[in-house]
């Protein structure tokens, strides 16, 4: 019995000896799983991204760029994340391109406003870049809101003219330094988009590979659509030719947009005689939307232009629009759109 306390003692050393040797051990920590990126949809393009992109610490930038036979090829167009058609003097056209993903070092030629441009730009809260106008025009972008001025006028050292080119279709600028020294921040979304894994063909019947307009009744400013089915795409033909970029780019898209407006006669005459056009952006019209090789047949829908426009099918439903970069034509009321069906 006298040896039972020393017994114990030994085993209750030898227990804390062992206790301490396991707590001594190394320890297994256990990590925090990072978060997944956050996706974010771009409010032109509804391209999917994740984690940061420069775009988004940016606003957008505008750029008129003239479409009469001597301002063919463009520079840049083809990088523009969306872009306006819209006719002015004589039955031609000129484009509003949107720049938001790429920072394009070339693009022209730069031309000049005209009244509409503030409506289309007001729900981007873009920077405006552009070459002069018509005096009422001006006062009409003066007295605007919803936009940056970026034009010659106010960032004169912005833009360059090209002297292998004959003026006034030889202006040029490039979107970084016409975004240098303007923060900002994208916009709202401006159209729905379908799923990146979403079948964009899905949704109509009516087949639509061939599309052919013109914006003046006498055939000036002749517009075909031809649908590449390996691509997805829609590559644009202008008056019978391929239309191309610098670089003999062809130009393609994946959605066109086509929306009937109504036209007025302006109050300002150009130099060549020919009267300036009012053309309403707001209300309803008539739409057709191309995608995937099929017409959704709808209406446009706006009640303001500081906001975005709708785009409703015949049954009331919203159409979205697929991935990717988007051609608007603002077409004249009264202009008939061509459509050709596959051949069998």
């Amino acid at each position: 019995m006298s040896n039972l306390p020393g017994r114990f003692l030994v085993c209750a050393a030898a227990f804390a000896l062992a206790a301490a040797a396991c707590s001594s051990g190394p320890k297994t920590e256990v990590k925090a799983r990072p978060a997944e990126p956050r996706t974010v949809v771009h409010p032109l393009t509804g391209v999917e991204y994740k984690g940061l992109e420069p775009w988004m610490n940016r606003p957008v930038l505008a750029i008129k760029i003239g479409n009469a036979p001597p301002e063919r090829p463009q520079a840049g167009l083809d990088k523009a994340d969306l872009v306006y058609e819209e006719i002015v003097e004589g039955g031609t056209t000129r484009f509003m391109a949107i720049f938001s993903t790429n920072d394009v070092q070339r693009i022209g030629p730069v031309r000049s406003a005209r009244k509409v441009d503030p409506t289309l730009l007001a729900p981007l809260q873009a920077l405006f870049g552009y070459s002069g106008g018509a005096p009422s025009t001006i006062r009409v972008l003066r007295s605007s809101s919803g936009f940056t001025d970026v034009g010659v006028d106010r960032e004169s050292s912005a833009y360059q003219r090209d002297r292998s080119r004959s003026s006034p279709y030889n202006l040029y600028t490039s979107a970084s330094e016409l975004w240098s020294g303007h923060s900002g921040a994208a916009p709202a979304a401006q159209f729905r988009f379908l799923k990146e894994s979403a079948d964009a063909s899905a949704g109509s019947t009516e087949a639509a590979t061939d599309i052919s307009f013109a914006f003046g009744g006498n055939g000036s400013s002749r517009v075909r659509y031809v649908y590449k089915s390996e691509s997805g795409r829609y590559e644009r033909e202008q008056n019978g030719t391929q239309h191309t970029v610098e670089g003999s780019e062809p130009l393609t898209y994946r959605n066109i947009v086509v929306q009937t407006v109504k036209l007025s006669a302006g109050y300002s005459i150009d130099k060549a005689g020919y009267r300036t056009h009012d053309i309403a952006t707001t209300g309803s019209g008539e739409a057709i939307v191309f995608r995937g090789g099929k017409a959704i047949r709808g209406t446009w829908q706006r009640t303001s232009s500081s906001e975005p426009f709708r785009l409703i099918t015949t049954t009331g439903r919203p159409i979205a629009l697929a991935p990717g970069n988007t051609i608007v034509e603002l077409l004249p009321q009264g202009q008939p759109v061509s459509i050709a069906k596959p051949a069998a």
